[in-house]
């Protein structure tokens, strides 16, 4: 099998030589988080095998650039193995179709049935999150989640593509968190075997963000949910603005590629 990055499980630090590498398997890797928890892992010198449906690795991967630590593999040549004392992240917060990395529920329940020892990590929306949640992992609920490469599905999206019909989007109004600031948070909380809701610092993120895509009014639908776990304020590292241009030059950037 032919692979985009060479695989390697050891680093070398000048201070203390070999080292092993936590090892992570990201599901969904070639979407929207999936994406940015392979690249936050990486960050930290995690080794990261990303799986996805796709047979090639898109474009969107010289964004992070050659890595050692980095392989990746299509969900159906991965052998249904991870390695013991690694941990997997399943992004059910990518599933923002119907039939979007329907996957994802499949190798969970695989997964789950196996022996060896490895961190769950489950991420899902406020809105689509399960709360029966059983006690092998991690899991964390997200408002809306904004910056390059965001699905057509949310609103910012749709407006900075100058879609003509904006209806059924998917955002949740509670909030709005950089999509690299929540990787890093939940990468940074994987450890632990607790349930966490990050929210943005202020309760007017959405809003906030929203004025800088358009000066029109939206009134999406609000949910009703409460905070699972541990509340986890999520700091911004860029401003709404700095984000919102970003994500508008990388559609800029995609529009030209096709």
């Amino acid at each position: 099998m032919p692979l985009i990055f060479p695989y390697m499980r050891k680093s070398y630090n000048k201070h203390i030589g070999v080292i092993d590498l936590n090892h992570a398997f990201v599901f969904a890797a070639q979407q929207f988080l999936g994406f940015e928890l392979c690249d936050a892992l990486l960050e930290k010198g995690w080794t990261v095998t990303a799986v996805d449906e796709d047979k090639e690795m898109k474009d969107k991967w010289m964004e992070i650039g050659r890595n050692a630590n980095l392989e990746y593999v299509t969900y159906t040549e991965w052998d249904k193995n991870v390695r013991s004392e690694g941990y997997v992240f399943l992004p059910y917060y990518d599933q923002v179709r119907e039939n979007k990395v329907n996957y994802l529920t499949e190798a969970d329940e695989l997964l789950s049935k196996k022996d060896q020892p490895f961190q769950m990590i489950r991420i899902y929306s406020n809105v689509k999150g399960k709360r029966d949640m059983s006690g092998d992992g991690a899991a964390f609920y997200l408002p809306t989640l904004y910056g390059v490469h965001q699905p057509e599905e949310f609103l910012f999206a749709k407006l900075l593509k100058g879609r003509q019909e904006i209806s059924g989007y998917i955002d949740d109004p509670s909030g709005a968190i950089y999509v690299k600031d929540a990787a890093r948070m939940i990468v940074q909380l994987s450890s632990k075997k607790e349930r966490f809701t990050l929210k943005p610092l202020s309760a007017q993120s959405w809003n906030e963000a929203l004025s800088y895509v358009t000066k029109e009014s939206f009134s999406p639908a609000s949910y009703d949910f409460e905070s699972q776990g541990k509340e986890i304020i999520v700091r911004p590292s860029k401003s709404h603005k700095s984000i919102i241009d970003q994500q508008d030059r990388g559609i800029r950037v995609d529009e030209n590629r096709e």
